[in-house]
């Protein structure tokens, strides 16, 4: 209980990067994967909010596809659309290993005319090193049409977590932009956030999860909040 109420402190605190909704990936497959999860993140610094909701399901113990949809807010609307995405997981590695690692190839239509865009993600996963497991991520980004963005954008993103006897899942999430093979930004112009995360298990179908970003650098948002809401089958 005590790590409960730590975890909804952490919550409700401020949060960082500019409503950003996304999760570190794991390339890991479940044959058996089936699952819906809604994500909503606010940013208290401009009172932005993004909503999202995907859909995702295994073809098989190597593959995984996912559609994503987005809502934002605007002057114009509360409930923007944002962009449409579809993703599909490959994993590369056999199941009987601590490190495991594939790929994840998204694309991704943006609407009012923004750039849509083609990105690669290469994940990788360490499993039950002193109990934690660690996620890592890099990602490369084309943008496309509509006035795109030069060179190929370069992302990266982690993960440290771990379960506790009774009580949540408990871990640590990082996020950094470092620009573009044509435009690559020195460390104070890039965006990087860094925060906690708590994840608990409802019951046997559903997953509640709460944290928190902080900006690391001056150009990063302050802070945000995050949850999510996962329903299994």
């Amino acid at each position: 209980m005590r790590y409960a109420i730590i975890g909804i402190a952490l919550s409700i605190a401020p949060a960082a990067m500019a409503q950003n909704t996304s999760g570190v990936a794991g390339p890991v497959i479940d044959p058996d994967d089936r699952a819906w999860e809604y994500r909503a993140t606010f940013d208290p610094d401009d009172d932005g909010l993004k909503q999202r909701l995907h859909y995702q399901q295994a073809i098989n113990g190597e593959m995984r596809w996912r559609v994503v949809g987005q809502l934002r807010d605007t002057d114009d609307s509360d409930f923007d659309a944002d962009f449409v995405r579809a993703e599909l997981v490959w994993q590369v590695t056999p199941d009987d290993q601590k490190y495991q690692s594939g790929f994840r190839f998204d694309a991704r239509y943006r609407f009012d005319d923004r750039p849509a865009d083609l990105a690669v993600h290469w994940l990788h996963q360490w499993k039950h090193i002193e109990n934690w497991t660690l996620r890592f991520e890099a990602i490369a980004t084309k943008q496309v049409s509509n006035g795109p963005a030069d060179g190929v954008l370069v992302q990266t993103r982690g993960s440290a977590t771990t379960k506790l006897a009774e009580g949540p899942k408990l871990g640590v999430e990082w996020f950094g932009s470092l620009g573009s093979t044509s435009d690559w930004r020195d460390l104070d112009e890039q965006t990087h956030e860094i925060g906690p995360v708590a994840v608990w298990g409802v019951n046997d179908n559903w997953d509640l999860s709460t944290g928190v970003l902080f900006g690391v650098t001056d150009v990063s948002p302050d802070s945000q909040l995050r949850l999510k809401l996962t329903r299994k089958y």
